[in-house]
């Protein structure tokens, strides 16, 4: 019996001592022809350790399967740049890290420091699974695929745009393999495909417009429209926004608007703001459309050269002239220098000389003392502010513009200096005027 006793302690000695045995695989890397192998490391230190060797090693298993592509893939058919690639491959792992299935455990060690574990997963079973995952992306690119068509056929090309987007974005995860189908007696790679129609949907487009130069008058709208025509190797496109702005001077131009069923578009210019004697209008898509489409292939079309078309705009004449002439009284000292901005930025064309000036403009302020204040903190002010402005034609001497901000309130605290104090009232003032006076002096009518 104690011989019985001593051996089956033996063995189980024996079973401990071999299972702490630090296995040759940890070490030695298996190697097999009918199974991916995946190795998992995690560090005891961290949270879930076990959890994450298992991941790491699912990880090693599919970097195995990733990295064969398939001759015909679309990773081999289609040089994609750095960043599109790099993130097809993150695709790649993450989504099939998720659909892994089959895979054994066949081993676990833990060192003091660290955990590992050791699957397999069959070739056969996975070839299985991962062929049912690729006739799955075939149809559903190919259905995009040929949805997009179609509305590239109709000219809907923003609508193409989306489903050749969408088509990509359910077949990325898959395109390490030979994603081809027969349709119609051909041949199709489905994601390659996808891509070219998706690059070259607005290839081979441009803008012409009703006119290449118009007049305009600073700070005021052009009457006639300005109309731009999209088309696609000679044909209209329709239902695409296109979007007018300013490339060299300033001024307003009515929104973005889509082309009508004759692939145009009408754009107002409602003001001038610029005194430049050339200014130069830009017609070009309008790309707001790239919000609906696939965040990471955005910049596969932003790459791409966009149709544009420009309008020279003309100034009949030159700004008008102004001389600005300050009152004695001038109470309000700062206004002068922002009246001068202000006039400058809206209509004028400031002169030192009165005789050469073509309007005359004269500045008057005020500033009366009120009551005090009593406050919680502090007693304060009460000043009175009033400003005058009065536009003249110098020729005529008749009055163009009387302008009149009277008795604006400003409380100012007791203890400002003098010159504190003014800079308050003028900043309050100048608030009102700037909200006023230049609807005002753009509504001068001056022969």
């Amino acid at each position: 019996m104690r011989k019985i006793i001593l051996g089956l302690l033996l063995s189980i000695c024996s079973v401990f001592y071999a299972e702490a045995q630090e296995p040759d695989w940890v070490t030695q890397r298996p190697t097999s022809s009918d199974a991916y192998i995946g190795i998992g490391i995690a560090s005891l230190s961290e949270t879930d350790y076990m959890k994450k060797a298992t991941q790491n090693a699912l990880t090693d298993i599919v970097s195995q399967i990733a990295v064969k592509l398939e001759n015909n893939s679309f990773l081999h058919r289609v040089d994609v740049d750095g960043k599109t690639r790099e993130m097809l491959e993150d695709k790649i792992h993450s989504t099939m890290e998720s659909w892994l299935e089959g895979q054994e455990l066949k081993g676990s060690y833990q060192s003091e420091q660290k955990y590992y574990v050791y699957y397999t997963l069959d070739k056969k079973v996975y070839a299985r699974k991962a062929e049912e995952r690729r006739q799955q992306a075939v149809r559903t690119g190919m259905d995009y695929l040929q949805k997009g068509r179609t509305e590239e056929k109709n000219m809907n090309l923003s609508q193409a745009a989306q489903l050749y987007g969408k088509g990509l974005e359910a077949v990325e995860p898959w395109v390490f393999m030979d994603l081809t189908t027969e349709a119609g007696g051909v041949f199709v790679n489905v994601p390659v495909e996808l891509y070219n129609a998706y690059v070259n949907v607005f290839s081979g487009m441009t803008i012409t417009t009703n006119v290449t130069m118009v007049e305009g008058e600073a700070f005021k709208a052009i009457a006639d429209p300005i109309a731009g025509c999209l088309s696609k190797n000679g044909v209209v496109v329709p239902n695409v926004k296109l979007n007018a702005s300013f490339a060299v001077g300033n001024g307003t131009v009515s929104p973005a608007i889509q082309t009508d069923y004759t692939g145009t578009a009408e754009f107002y210019v409602t003001n001038i703001t610029s005194k430049d004697d050339v200014q130069e209008l830009r017609i070009t898509i309008d790309d707001s459309f790239m919000s609906t489409l696939p965040k990471a292939y955005r910049q596969l079309l932003q790459n791409q050269t966009w149709p544009s078309a420009k309008i020279t705009i003309s100034l009949k004449s030159a700004p008008i002239t102004a001389y600005l002439h300050v009152s004695e009284d001038h109470e309000l000292e700062g206004c002068e220098r922002q009246i001068s901005s202000l006039l400058t930025n809206n209509y004028f064309s400031l002169s030192e000389d009165p005789d050469d000036a073509q309007c005359f403009v004269e500045l008057s302020t005020k500033l009366d003392m009120g009551e005090v204040v009593t406050g919680g903190v502090y007693d304060l002010n009460t000043c009175y502010c009033t400003i005058v402005l009065k536009i003249y034609n110098n020729k005529t001497q008749q009055m163009l513009l009387n302008y009149s901000a009277n008795q604006i309130k400003v409380l100012v605290p007791v203890n400002k200096s003098a010159t504190a104090s003014i800079s308050m009232c003028v900043r309050e003032v100048m608030k009102r005027v700037n909200r006023e006076l230049p609807n005002q002096i753009k509504k001068l009518k001056i022969n």
